[in-house]
């Protein structure tokens, strides 16, 4: 029998002569008298034997608000947690919102052993409200970025692996429309005669390039629905911020914060938008005529019927179908406008790694336009956008997991149902990882004969495991061929004066958005 089990028992003894004097002095009737000391030594023995953690260490945590008061520093709470790491806590750090824990992981060490070591361990997905409006609007719904282990599954094997999914992104259709409008939005910005904000431009490119591949439907720069739901996207990111108190303090989803009123009422045009263009798919679908990636998504829920199993059928209904649908729009627009808005500012700020870029797509491409099939033969355009990817990083905290377990990272117990987040901004900075992370140096991705390297441990912008992002072999060629289409007609500078300024748009641990900044534009060539 173990010392630590006999101190329990010798305590327990000690406790039980402490409670039965006590109770000799306890009011009322022998039956009250036994009844209050049978709740004292429960509560006593529950206390006793219940499990011990060693949790992560972290700052202290206030009563109700937990560590809430971080959100009021002047950094973003990703790069607070990047400076404790190194200063204070170490690589895994604990914080609480409310009551709810979340465990950070701030290096590229503990972030592999959590998800590749442990992948099983750190594979769930927590229910975040936040994540719930922003996905469908608040409803309950099971949006792919909230898919049980089960329903992921399903929705891998059944749309993300489906062919005509990756061919629309990956070929023809592809390069077709960013052919026929990345010229309509090279022309706009070559219209502009002083310094111009180049955001709006570049979000309707990329609204309009991914509307297409999801509805078949070309829309022109300025549309109105377009700009529109760029607005949409636009509001709904910053009101997003940190969270919502619907996280913290569970039950005012019953009767929302104006803030959640408001992000729920915009997305909800998003939704509708999604809800009408898949339905009308579902009225012309034939598996003869894949237009777009919706009929791709309904091909592959009508397979799934076809099997007639019907606990698959069960986690690919019409909800599951245009949720899915709406994962893909606005994560397909979202990240790669927030990327090119990066490209452009740290092109504009860095000219001669510009000219390098622009002279290897010359080389490469000649008199034509750049296509998908030059994309491994451009390697320091390829480096460039590693880089803008890690200076840039977009989603810095990523999306959460949850853990499914009782399991361990970094020496450290995380309990099971824990909220764990990456730090993918620590990661893309962490000066053990990358030298003088501060600076823009597509260099550090090149090896000596001008080749791509392998790719650093502590790159992550996709995340890694059983997790990771789907979309990584789509997104890279995808802005590679929209920024060299741009590079190829243009030249980018910042007004004199103008300097780059890295810190972010506004304080947010769900996307980090450069300040709004300006650009002057020159043509190359004749379109």
């Amino acid at each position: 029998m173990s010392e630590a089990l006999l101190t329990v028992k010798e305590a327990t003894a000690k406790l039980l002569d402490v409670v039965r004097e006590g109770s000799q002095h306890l009011p009322g009737s022998p039956t009250t008298q036994a009844l209050t000391v049978g709740a004292v030594m429960g509560a006593l023995t529950y206390l006793l034997l219940k499990k011990r953690y060693r949790l992560p260490p972290g700052p202290t945590a206030f009563p109700l608000v937990g560590n809430l008061l971080v959100f009021r520093e002047k950094d973003p709470l990703y790069m607070i947690l990047l400076n404790w790491s190194k200063e204070k806590y170490g690589p895994v750090i604990t914080l609480y919102f409310g009551p709810k824990r979340w465990v950070t992981l701030n290096s590229i060490d503990v972030v592999h052993e959590a998800l590749v070591k442990k992948a099983t361990d750190f594979a769930g997905r927590p229910y975040a409200f936040w994540i719930a409006v922003r996905t469908c609007a608040g409803s309950k719904c099971q949006a792919t970025a909230v898919l049980s282990n089960k329903q992921l599954g399903t929705a891998r094997e059944t749309y993300i692996c489906t062919f005509a999914f990756r061919s629309f992104m990956t070929g023809t259709p592809l390069e077709v429309a960013v052919h026929e409008i990345v010229p309509l939005a090279v022309d706009k910005m070559a219209a502009e005669t002083g310094p111009f904000d180049p955001h709006v431009i570049l979000s309707s490119l990329m609204f309009s390039i991914i509307y297409s591949m999801c509805f078949g439907e070309r829309r022109g720069l300025d549309d109105p629905e377009l700009l529109r739901l760029m607005h949409v996207l636009d509001t709904g990111n910053e009101l997003i911020g940190n969270g919502l108190f619907e996280d913290v303090v569970p039950f005012l989803r019953l009767s929302l914060t104006p803030r959640a009123r408001q992000l729920k009422a915009i997305l909800t045009e998003l939704f509708d938008l999604i809800r009408i263009n898949v339905d009308k798919h579902k009225e012309t679908l034939s598996k003869d005529n894949i237009r777009d990636m919706t009929d791709a998504v309904l091909l592959a829920q009508k397979r799934v019927e076809e099997e007639e199993n019907p606990e698959k059928m069960a986690m690919f209904n019409d909800v599951h179908v245009r949720q899915i649908v709406s994962d893909l729009f606005v994560a397909g627009v979202d990240t790669t406008r927030m990327t090119l808005d990066w490209g452009l500012y740290l092109l504009a700020s860095f000219p001669e790694i510009q000219r390098k870029t622009q002279e290897e797509i010359e080389a490469v491409t000649g008199d034509r336009m750049p296509q998908l099939a030059d994309y491994g033969k451009l390697p320091y355009t390829e480096a460039v956008l590693y880089e803008i990817m890690r200076v840039g990083t977009g989603v810095p905290m990523g999306l959460p997991h949850e853990t499914l377990c009782d399991t361990t990272v970094g020496g450290f117990d995380v309990p099971k149902g824990t909220m764990v987040l990456i730090n993918h901004w620590a990661l893309h900075n962490d000066p053990d990882h990358w030298d003088k992370p501060e600076e823009f140096r597509p260099e550090r991705f090149l090896d000596d004969q001008g080749k791509m390297a392998p790719k650093p441990e502590s790159w992550l912008p996709f995340s890694t495991g059983r997790r990771a992002c789907l979309g990584e072999a789509i997104a890279k060629p995808e802005i590679v061929l929209v920024l060299a289409c741009i590079l190829k007609r243009l030249n980018i500078s910042l007004p004199p004066g103008d300097k780059f300024d890295p810190r972010p748009a506004f304080n947010s641990t769900a996307v980090y958005i450069p300040k709004p900044y300006r650009i002057i534009v020159t043509r190359r060539t004749k379109p």
